[in-house]
């Protein structure tokens, strides 16, 4: 999702993650499909008007990753101090595994590009995009390009999750990048699995060289009609 406004959505993507977060049966059904019992959800909350954190903001950095301001200064320096918005973020019930969530309704929600300007931020976003790139990709190095110029987000993605796994935190011992996407959206663009499978097969080829997500990357398919 790209919409970080703080508000109760009314279609798509937004809308379902809100449910799962905050919404004892879709929560239920969720968790069913991770595999994963009582979840503790920091973000979209209602009684929080659905905020999305970016993992610099002191209930995330603090709270759920145990560290303080300079650690997580320390830590995160591979990126511009602007991040990303994640759509939801959340712990296993004993808080040692985050999920960091990217929720899509529809196929075209998946690409992107860079957009930041500042020639120190590109060259930061650049270098640990790459170094991820030559470390979980099995792809021709001219589909780093694919990165950046077709699948930013879903890059930049797996670059925070890859580079917070080589990462000794406090309270986390693992961190899941969870790429939500909804089947059959009737409030928006309906998809369907076959579409949606098919699709992240095309896009982990191009950009890792293979049909299947890396390490601590899962992919889950939630239907709105179920």
């Amino acid at each position: 999702m790209s919409n970080t406004s703080n508000e109760r959505a009314t279609k798509g993507s937004k809308l379902w993650m809100q449910k799962i977060s905050d919404e004892k049966f879709f929560t239920a059904r969720f968790e069913d499909l991770l595999g994963e019992k009582n979840l503790r959800w920091f973000s979209p909350l209602e009684a929080e008007s659905f905020k999305e954190y970016q993992l610099k903001e002191p209930k995330i950095f603090s709270d759920v990753l145990g560290l303080s301001r300079d650690e997580f200064k320390k830590f995160f320096s591979f990126w511009p101090t602007n991040q990303p918005h994640w759509d939801a973020i959340a712990t296993s019930a004993d808080g040692k595994i985050l999920f960091l969530f990217e929720a899509k309704a529809h196929l075209k929600e998946t690409f992107s590009k860079i957009s930041a300007t500042n020639p120190n931020s590109v060259k930061k976003i650049l270098t640990a995009m790459r170094e991820t790139f030559d470390e979980l990709s099995d792809a021709p190095a001219e589909n780093f390009s694919a990165w950046t110029q077709k699948f930013y987000q879903l890059g930049n993605r797996l670059t925070f999750v890859h580079k917070m796994n080589q990462m000794t935190l406090p309270t986390i011992c693992r961190v899941e990048l969870i790429l939500l996407n909804v089947t059959d959206d009737e409030t928006f663009i309906p998809t369907t699995r076959e579409d949606w499978t098919r699709h992240y097969e095309e896009i982990f080829s191009t950009m890792l060289g293979k049909t299947f997500p890396p390490t601590n990357v899962r992919v889950i398919y939630f239907s709105a009609t179920k």
